[in-house]
């Protein structure tokens, strides 16, 4: 019994050690900025020389700030557009399993900003949706001039065309290869019965193939909750640079503006914390998900 003891103990011990460097990892890589982060909230800083501690006076002022509950309701808006980013591609990887002609040229379409990054797709954007730009152009030219609008010049136009685009097509592609991969793994006796019971392709699609990736939409969601409130930066900078105005300033812009702008970091600290709770409070319900996920497997 003690030689099983010590064998036990002896485990658990090589364990840690084979760990050990990941640990350290993410004791220096994540760790330890969001704590040194939260630190430096409670100070006035200009990025040089001394800090001064100011105790909560940067949250105060953050909760008085105008611009920063315009940024929580421009980020709450664009969270709206999460459920077309998993329709769009849900629907779109089922019509490609079917065997869609010219899905050679369509998946570089789609796939394109994936490989060019959002910074270039950003500033692409921003030159086809100018007033005098290739969208307007294209419509007039169809003979729908009445839809060629200023995009970026109205706040509400604005914010929602950075939705359509970050939310949805910048997306897509990837989104694509994810939903074909999980719909991939379906037995295709599932399909065969559905055809044997005479059911329509929406009947199928509604009743077999969204009940077998249910896991992987619900990862879908999750993960565009942290696409949108964590990773939009680039695309917003070289889009709308947080304008018409502050129609696009997010949470994220906020940081920037107060921290690279204004030369504020203690104060950009203090915006970053309240985006890492809300990015904490996802990622706790992605840990969530993958353990259902692994106890229903």
């Amino acid at each position: 019994m003690k030689k099983q003891t010590v064998k036990i103990k002896k485990e658990t011990f090589d364990s840690y050690i084979l760990i050990a460097p990941l640990l350290l990892l993410l004791a220096v890589f994540i760790l330890y900025p969001v704590i040194a982060n939260v630190y430096l909230s409670f100070f006035k800083w200009k990025g040089m020389g001394h800090a001064t501690f100011i105790g909560l006076a940067n949250y105060r002022a953050m909760l008085k700030d105008e611009t920063f509950w315009i940024s929580i309701k421009n980020t709450l808006v664009l969270l709206l557009y999460i459920p077309l980013g998993v329709i769009v591609p849900v629907m779109v990887s089922a019509f490609l399993r079917e065997g869609l002609k010219g899905w050679p040229v369509f998946r570089a379409i789609i796939y394109l900003p994936n490989i060019l990054g959002y910074v270039i797709i950003g500033m692409i954007s921003s030159i086809i949706f100018r007033k005098i730009g290739p969208l307007n152009a294209g419509l007039t030219s169809l003979g729908l001039g009445s839809f060629a609008l200023d995009w970026l010049s109205k706040p509400k136009l604005a914010l929602n065309s950075l939705g359509l685009v970050y939310g949805v097509w910048i997306r897509l592609g990837f989104g694509c290869i994810f939903f074909l991969a999980a719909m991939s793994s379906i037995d295709d006796s599932l399909y065969d019965a559905a055809k044997i019971d005479g059911a329509l392709w929406w009947r199928t699609f509604w009743n077999v193939t969204i009940p077998s990736i249910r896991f992987s939409i619900e990862f879908w969601i999750v993960l565009s909750f942290i696409e949108i409130l964590a990773r939009a930066f680039p695309f917003i900078y070289t889009f709308t640079r947080g304008g018409p105005g502050f129609a696009t300033f997010t949470l994220e812009y906020g940081i920037y503006n107060a921290g690279f702008v204004a030369f504020n970091m203690g104060y950009a600290s203090t915006w970053a914390s309240v985006l890492f709770v809300f990015c904490a409070i996802i990622a706790l319900f992605q840990v969530k998900l993958m353990r259902k996920n692994a106890d229903v497997q």
